[in-house]
């Protein structure tokens, strides 16, 4: 194998210097040479290679290379020098040089582009081509990017991301999850690839320390492609670096915050309640009584003197006292003036109103200017309110303020309500819900905060589409590390769905690989649709999560054959395993007369002619020796309620089936999840209803249908061995 001959030893650069003194000439790229000093400078290997000002000069002063070389022109401009042809591969020595010089030249002339020179390298010997690069997205910053590289890299889509800063861990994780990692490992008798310098270069692009994590306030994005990875080390073949022209703007500085008074005020003042009964702030009202609030209320209204059987004050400084939140439904063209008003007097407020498109930015300044004078913090504006049981109150009719263990942050305010109303149906209890909005004050990073400290709150549900702070957001999400469990829905992650949160919020939405890396690196659990938000905050809040991990294998219990097959095949593509009973189990099995029809293999298949046995207690000895012998990972049982409810009738037959799904909680059974599945009946869904309430009341998650119930176990995994590899790193740190 030909050896890998690299650049000298290299010396020190200064990042910094090299990119003012880049900006200062008007470039918005750093030339090729000057990238590569600066790699080189870090420890990543680039090939041998001299800089030239002039074709006339290029065959004196390649004399210290060997040919064949790489000839490329330098530009001060983010070039792709491949797309015009401004590059040249396996070139000679003497005139060969010339002549390729002369076409780069008048290749960049008629491209529009100011040669600044060429650079002359030695070729690289062959190796597996990868591509290493950096771009900023717009909410969570920098990230880094390991991929299969060369000319076909876009084709291939085999890339993984990671958000600045990483570990070693991170940059091993990277290695693994490409396509082409058993490549990198040897694969089919080539000589394995030097991973240790491959992580090496991965950190110090992306590390703590790293080029684009200190300076990313510079760069906007790099590309080093192809970097040829070899058994002897790699070599960064190829090197462009975008500048970033325009100053990065930091986070501004958040005075303290307490949200107490949001959760647990003693007086609330309305804003924006109307002697006719009908507004919105009637209704808030109405609730409050409803919700058994015993704290202050405090209806303002500038001329009425009772509203909903209560003293109205003409103003916030009309108030007896101070008051933790003030919820406002009053007009966008109002809402200034009521604020103009509070003098010092109100903690919290939130906002529901907004302002016309074409007026929004402008009047959110001043209404956040009008806050901060009169000592406010903002929730909002355009949102829905506040869900706080440890009050009570609520902002919406017809749901409980029964307190519960799940503290949800949503930038929707129709979709807080869905939560709310859907959630409830599952059996899910909320500490707290708080719709944001436009958040242009109290934003999601604030609540996501306060829930994570909040003892009473176990599991976290985000609903966002604008992460105001993203360092101090991806801080909080790194610092959890899966301890609380955190369910994420992202509006806007795609290109379509960043339009449309542009249009819902004004919001600049992260991109859905910036969001996935993010989940990867600090175990949270990303979803895509608010069925599977609501799945997720089901799991997490019924199920404990393992100490020791099992092997993905699944058991299979219901009745329909078909539905097994469909079931098996949406495990298969979910990445688990049928679990294989042990001989003790099949023994046991055997042991269960059982007639033709039924089958105890996994999946164990029982119609319901056959589930009604023994008055439906057949069923737990099965389920007891699947937890005792076969101990898979989780049992998903299906139920298909039109056949079972032909049996209805069977003397304690319904009872003693759930009895026997839900079982005796046993310190280490296997997680259990219930699909129910009904034809859409009022009969049937009544039935479901019940079968809900009940594995509400033993913590067993339920679904509609067998795909969503694997695809939620399947997220609920990764978050356990991801919580679980936390530990480890943790305890390695330690």
């Amino acid at each position: 194998m030909q050896p890998l001959a690299t650049s000298a030893k290299p010396t020190h650069e200064d990042p910094g210097r090299l990119f003012a003194d880049a900006i200062g000439m008007g470039a918005d790229a750093l030339d090729e040479h000057t990238g590569k000093r600066l790699l080189a400078s870090l420890g990543i290997a680039v090939p041998r290679g001299v800089k030239v000002g002039h074709q006339a000069a290029l065959p004196e002063a390649t004399a210290g290379l060997t040919p064949p070389f790489a000839l490329k022109a330098l530009a001060h401009s983010a070039l792709h020098k491949s797309d015009i042809g401004a590059v040249r591969l396996g070139v000679g020595r003497g005139g060969e040089l010339a002549v390729a010089g002369h076409e780069i030249a008048a290749r960049m002339n008629a491209a529009g582009e100011r040669l600044a020179g060429f650079l002359v390298e030695e070729m690289a010997p062959p190796g597996l081509e990868l591509m290493i690069g950096g771009s900023t997205d717009p909410q969570l910053g920098p990230m880094l990017m390991l991929g299969t590289g060369g000319i076909f890299a876009e084709v291939l889509q085999d890339s993984v991301f990671r958000l600045c800063p990483i570990d070693r861990a991170d940059a091993r994780e990277m290695i693994e999850s490409l396509r082409s990692s058993p490549i990198l490992h040897g694969a089919r008798g080539r000589e394995k690839a030097d991973l240790l310098a491959l992580e090496n270069a991965l950190l110090a692009l992306g590390g703590a320390d790293g080029l684009f994590t200190r300076h990313s306030g510079k760069m906007a994005e790099f590309d080093l492609n192809p970097v040829i990875a070899r058994p002897d080390g790699l070599v960064a073949v190829d090197a462009r670096i975008v500048l970033r022209t325009e100053p990065a703007i930091a986070a501004a500085p958040r005075p303290p915050l307490d949200l107490a008074p949001l959760f647990q005020p003693r007086s609330i003042a309305v804003a924006g309640a109307s002697t006719r009964g009908t507004s919105a702030g009637n209704r808030f009202l109405r609730l409050l009584r409803e919700s058994g609030y015993s704290g202050d209320v405090y209806p303002i209204h500038p001329s009425a003197s009772e509203i909903e059987g209560r003293q109205c004050y003409s103003g916030f400084a009309a108030l007896p006292g101070p008051v933790d939140y003030a919820y406002l439904t009053v007009p966008a063209e109002r809402a200034l003036d009521v604020l103009a008003d509070a003098g010092g007097r109100i903690c919290l407020a939130q906002v529901m109103a907004s302002a016309p498109p074409e007026r929004q930015a402008a009047w959110e300044r001043d209404l956040l200017a009008v806050a901060a004078r009169e000592g406010v913090r903002l929730i909002g504006p355009n949102c829905m309110g506040t869900h706080a049981p440890s009050a009570p109150y609520t902002f919406m009719e017809g749901v409980l303020t029964e307190p519960g263990d799940i503290g949800v942050v949503c930038q929707s305010g129709g979709l807080g309500m869905d939560v709310l109303r859907r959630g409830q149906s599952l059996g899910l209890r909320f500490s707290g819900l708080v719709t944001i909005g436009n958040a242009i004050d109290i934003d999601a990073s604030d609540l996501f905060e306060h829930f994570l400290e909040d003892s009473g709150t176990e599991v976290i549900g985000l609903y966002v589409e604008d992460v105001k702070d993203g360092d101090r957001f991806k801080e909080l999400a790194r610092a959890n590390g899966g301890r609380k469990p955190v369910v994420v829905l992202v509006g806007g992650a795609t290109q379509l769905g960043r339009a449309a949160a542009a249009s819902h919020t004004g919001a600049m939405g992260g991109s859905d690989r910036a969001w996935k890396a993010l989940a990867a690196q600090t175990g949270m659990i990303l979803t895509e649709t608010l069925e599977s938000f609501l799945d997720m905050l089901q799991l997490c809040h019924w199920l404990l999560p393992r100490d020791q991990p099992r092997p993905a294998e699944i058991t299979l219990f219901g009745n329909g054959g078909g539905a097994s097959v469909l079931a098996t095949d949406a495990l298969d593509r979910a990445g688990f395993r049928l679990a294989q009973p042990s001989e003790k189990a099949r023994a046991a099995f055997k042991k269960i007369a059982l007639p033709p029809g039924a089958s105890l293999a996994n999946p164990i298949d029982l119609p319901a002619s056959v589930l009604k046995e023994e008055e439906g207690r057949v069923s737990a000895g099965i389920l007891d020796i699947n937890t005792r012998l076969v101990a898979p990972y989780a049992t998903v049982i299906h139920l298909n309620l039109p056949v079972i409810m032909g049996y209805r009738h069977v003397q304690g037959f319904l009872p003693n089936l759930m009895k026997a799904v839900f079982g005796e909680e046993v310190g280490d059974r296997e997680h259990r999840v219930l699909v129910l599945r009904s034809d859409g009946s009022e009969d049937v869904d009544a039935w479901r209803r019940r079968f809900r309430e009940e594995a509400a009341l033993r913590r067993v998650p339920t679904f509609d249908e067998v795909p969503a119930a694997v695809s939620a176990l399947a997220r609920y995994r990764a978050y356990e061995v991801g919580r679980l590899a936390a530990k480890d790193i943790s305890g390695a740190r330690k």
